[in-house]
């Protein structure tokens, strides 16, 4: 029996996905920078530990974000929270560490949330320099 392929799921409704919640849109903003930890997004975000994997998983699904892997020599340090999935043929040591953007993270974190975030800086920064301006004046 063939197998069916899956349809790819349109842009707009993995935007969809990610303006869902507010939460999600600071999680791809966060790891714009390079991949990080849940509990790191949580603490830099200011979220619960426990709401996280929520929405990490959401994200996964649709397919923008994706675990970080890498390979680690034995004496390498990997730091608090690292999960060790085996060793490679070359003796070092496969590990998880944390999430990073796909591909398609990326694209909609620079097409549509990045903007966003830049607009809402000089809204912020304009609304301080009238605070500023109006202090001068008094």
């Amino acid at each position: 029996m063939a197998k069916k392929k899956e349809k790819k799921k349109p842009v707009f409704e993995k935007v969809g996905l990610v303006f869902r919640s507010p939460v999600r849109a600071d999680i791809l903003q966060e790891l714009s920078e390079s991949p990080q930890r849940p509990k790191e997004i949580a603490e830099n975000i200011g979220i619960k530990k426990q709401s996280i994997n929520y929405h990490l998983n959401a994200l996964k699904k649709g397919g923008l974000i994706k675990t970080h892997k890498k390979e680690l020599s034995k004496t390498e340090k990997r730091g608090k929270g690292t999960r060790i999935n085996g060793i490679s043929k070359s003796g070092k040591l496969k590990v998880v560490q944390g999430v990073e953007l796909t591909k398609n993270g990326k694209d909609i974190l620079n097409q549509y949330i990045s903007p966003l975030y830049e607009e809402n800086i000089k809204e912020e920064d304009m609304k301080d320099n009238d605070k500023n301006n109006k202090k001068e004046d008094e």
